[in-house]
């Protein structure tokens, strides 16, 4: 005996796609669109971009943006800085033969109580001994604790993002050893501040 066809109800159709925009510090430009639902199952969505698609500047290609969806504006997502990452093939093209390389990670919390993973990376320009290592990471890791007690959060992922705190850090670590170059290599946002 044949059985009765039953109709599918396609769920893809049933779903709607919202434009998902960057924070008010990035310039509130829209990083593309997603399927949901509701707005509120897209909430916790995270996307990646980076710094060149948000600001045109061509030498910031290599800088990943992280962001998560946090809250809803009618149809349209509102993002959070979640972190940041420079690519492996940049970084891999700042490393010479003959030199040191001296990496630090430090957690900082900003003027307004947010917590982050910092991982900073120096270059010098020769090689240099341990306790000259060991010196550039205890001023570097000062250094970063010091700018983010004294920022905000906003202000801190800009001094981070666009490389002021990188700039900061070289003048401060020149004076312990030449450098070539100094980076703040990853961010990661641990703890929100306590609502």
């Amino acid at each position: 005996m044949p059985q009765k066809a039953t109709s599918v109800k396609d769920k893809w159709r049933a779903k709607r796609w919202y434009p998902i925009f960057a924070p008010r510090i990035f310039g509130e430009v829209q990083l593309g669109v997603t399927p949901a639902y509701s707005a509120e199952m897209a909430l916790g969505r995270k996307v990646e971009t980076t710094l060149y698609e948000l600001s045109g500047d061509t030498s910031m290609i290599h800088v990943h943006l992280y962001f998560k969806a946090a809250k809803n504006n009618g149809e349209r997502l509102d993002t959070m800085f979640v972190g940041h990452e420079m690519s492996r093939d940049y970084i891999r093209s700042l490393i010479r033969r003959k030199s040191s390389k001296v990496n630090v990670i430090v957690d900082v919390t900003t003027k307004d109580g947010y917590t982050m993973r910092l991982k900073g990376l120096a270059l010098t320009t020769y090689r240099c001994h341990r306790s000259q290592r060991t010196a550039l990471r205890n001023i570097m890791s000062e250094v970063l604790k010091k700018k983010a007690q004294e920022s905000s959060f906003d202000q801190f992922i800009q001094d981070v993002v666009f490389g002021k705190l990188s700039n900061d850090l070289f003048e401060v670590g020149k004076k312990i050893y030449p450098l070539r170059k100094v980076e703040i290599e990853k961010s990661k946002v641990l703890r929100l501040p306590a609502q």
